[in-house]
């Protein structure tokens, strides 16, 4: 159990699993209880102590639910709810009511914000905090704390907060989310000026706004995580980092100046609307890092951009994708195929500018809307009461039959004939992998190398998909004698392109390989920091193992980088390669090897770490130590205590409003 000598009150935030429906994700961090912590730490520090754990990182399966809370000993917990995770939260707040029926619940989150007070009553709320919670979820502890019988407390967050006296977000889970995953998320603005109809992210205050953050002091955030954890590569989950005006255009200039004189080579990406994407501005920002951008594009049919008052055009959205590709900036589209409205035409109208444009089409082909509950969509959608509803999302048929047999005709291609294809599946993996190192290409010398190669992969894999989107387009508008047999047309026509593509994607990995291991043995630690993030690519061929024996056998010198890549090293020789990496270390070097052992808990390195110690007495000999305790404890108590560790000089060196 964590105790305090002062006998603070303990509140426990939690991000429950993802639903077990939800599918592969990348689990970042969640901002959100993040920032809520930062204001209790900040505000309360003297009577309340706060822990954050979330499931998604550090406990997936939740199998230490129970002992986290008997650990913790709260007061209070509080959750984080979407509809992406509101079965596990109902199961995590029974547990908590079998294990304590004094504990508080506190609801937060998208749910929370937008489900009717009868509805969330499932989770035992003690209070709920609807919108922005910083400043409620103060005063919500103190009310608990000061009077003895309340019934529900509902509150809502009716004025936007002032994003720059906020502070920066508590990163207790970073270090793990590093580990899983080396992309750091942040936020650098917070609201949107739109209303699509199917976004059910709440709005705070009447009017809806785009609050930006001063942007110097986001690049203070970067520059701190980047020296604390080694970040080098940002992901920004603003709803948009740019909108489309002069001053959002001159604050992302800004930027992207700031970002070249005050960090390292770092990569990062970001959310914004097709009408944004200005040339000039993005080649400045890609000088900087960018790499990826989310275009919410939902169709290629005005039809439907109208119906979801996306207040965008397809020829934006066209435009948007050729400035994107002509700069080699990789485009992560957002799609919506599917809703209940959708008429052939509108389907074709899609299916012919997929089929003429470089743009992931496949994909995307048995993409359904969400109906999230609180949306404008919600009061137009006709319910489908033949099935079970789901917490924060609304069921629906089609209202066209035609549509509902292609889209049911679409899943079966995608869930049965598809998955057994081999050379489908290899194409989705390989896909994955270029992706996944396009980034470290930007800004180099082999950068066109690469994209003249990429793209004419995407090229093949492409020809093979538009086989398989000229069978859908027959069927839809019922062709006859061009709707052959699915399978027949996939083994003679469309494998053959998957295959090619396939193969020319192996060839880009293993020139890949070879780039960045002779790329890395002659670069600075902070070139290299950022190139090795390569190497955690989950591909077997492209392997950390490869990357550690090359250096030591070339004698780089770059030792500080392996000992930090000994963080994302599952393979069996960490021993042999923390042996050698010790044999030429410094201070810094020892530091870096403890940290990944710690986050690993080997405490064969440890051990190792011993022999290598310079002399008695020094810091590093005062790390090795601390981390020989913390690996002591239990698992949640671990993970707690090492967060509760490394925030200690966060706190101290975040801005207090």
């Amino acid at each position: 159990m964590l105790t305090t000598a002062n006998k603070k009150k303990h509140l426990l935030l939690i991000n429950p699993a993802p639903n077990s429906n939800t599918g592969a994700q990348l689990h970042l961090e969640n901002l959100g209880l993040g920032y809520i912590a930062t204001s209790v730490r900040k505000n309360l520090h003297d009577t309340h102590d706060v822990f954050l754990w979330d499931c998604s990182i550090v406990d997936p399966m939740m199998r230490y639910t129970k002992s986290l809370i008997t650990t913790v000993a709260p007061e209070y917990i509080g959750l984080s709810l979407t509809s992406m995770n509101a079965y596990q939260g109902l199961a995590l707040t029974d547990l908590i009511k079998k294990t304590n029926p004094q504990i508080k619940i506190i609801l937060g989150g998208i749910l929370a914000s937008t489900l009717h007070t009868k509805e969330l009553s499932i989770f035992h709320p003690d209070a709920i905090i609807r919108g922005e919670g910083e400043r409620l979820i103060n005063h919500v502890l103190e009310q608990f704390d000061t009077t003895q019988e309340l019934g529900l407390i509902d509150v809502l967050q009716e004025t936007a907060l002032d994003v720059d006296h906020l502070g920066w977000t508590s990163r207790d889970m970073l270090p793990w989310q590093l580990k899983q995953h080396p992309q750091t998320s942040i936020s650098a603005s917070r609201g949107c000026p739109y209303r699509c109809s199917f976004c059910s992210i709440p709005q705070s205050g009447k009017r809806r706004s785009w609050r930006p953050r001063d942007i110097e002091d986001v690049v203070a955030e970067m520059q701190y995580t980047n020296k604390k954890y080694k970040s080098s590569h940002f992901y920004f989950v603003d709803d948009n980092f740019i909108v489309d005006s002069k001053a959002s255009y001159e604050r992302a200039a800004q930027f992207a100046h700031l970002v070249l004189k005050k960090l390292p080579p770092v990569r990062f990406g970001f959310m914004c609307r097709s009408a944004t994407i200005n040339k000039h501005l993005f080649k400045l920002l890609k000088r900087a890092g960018l790499s990826g951008v989310f275009l919410g594009i939902e169709s290629f049919s005005q039809p439907v951009l109208d119906r979801y008052k996306k207040r965008e055009t397809v020829e934006e959205h066209l435009g948007a994708i050729h400035i994107l590709n002509e700069l080699g900036i990789t485009i992560n589209p957002g799609f919506i195929f599917f809703d209940p409205w959708t008429s052939i035409p509108e389907i074709n109208d899609t299916l012919n500018v997929m089929e003429k444009i470089d743009f992931p089409a496949l994909q995307a082909i048995n993409s359904k809307l969400t109906c999230y509950r609180g949306t404008d969509l919600e009061k137009d959608i006709i319910g489908d009461d033949s099935s079970a509803s789901k917490i924060g999302i609304k069921s629906y048929r089609f209202q066209l039959k035609k549509t509902e047999n292609l889209f049911d005709t679409c899943c079966k291609i995608f869930y049965q004939h598809l998955s057994v294809v081999g050379e489908y599946r290899n194409y989705q993996k390989l896909q994955y992998c270029l992706g996944y190192l396009h980034p470290y290409f930007i800004n180099t010398d082999q950068e066109a190398h690469f994209l003249k190669n990429y793209t004419q992969c995407k090229s093949l894999w492409e020809s093979g998909d538009f086989i398989i989107l000229q069978w859908i387009r027959d069927l839809a508008n019922e062709t006859p004698g061009r709707c052959t047999d699915i399978d027949a047309l996939i083994e003679t026509s469309a494998k053959s392109y998957w295959q090619r593509g396939n193969t020319l994607a192996e060839k880009i990995i293993t020139f890949s390989e070879e780039y960045f291991l002779d790329k890395i043995s002659g670069e600075t630690t902070e070139e290299a920091r950022l190139d090795s993030l390569a190497f955690t690519l989950p591909y077997n061929k492209f392997s950390i193992d490869r990357l550690f024996k090359y250096l030591l056998e070339k004698n780089s010198k770059n030792y500080l980088t392996l000992a930090e890549m000994l963080l994302f090293y599952k393979g069996d020789n960490s021993i042999s390669y923390c042996n050698s990496i010790l044999k030429n270390a410094n201070s810094e070097i020892i530091s870096a090897v403890i940290e990944s052992a710690l986050l690993t808990r080997n405490v064969s390195l440890l051990k190792m770490v011993d022999h290598a110690l310079p002399q008695p007495g020094t810091q590093t000999e005062k790390e090795l130590l601390t981390a020989k305790n913390l690996l002591h404890l239990t698992y949640p108590e671990f993970i707690l205590a090492c967060a509760q560790h490394k925030n200690a000089s966060q706190i101290e060196a975040m801005p207090v409003p």
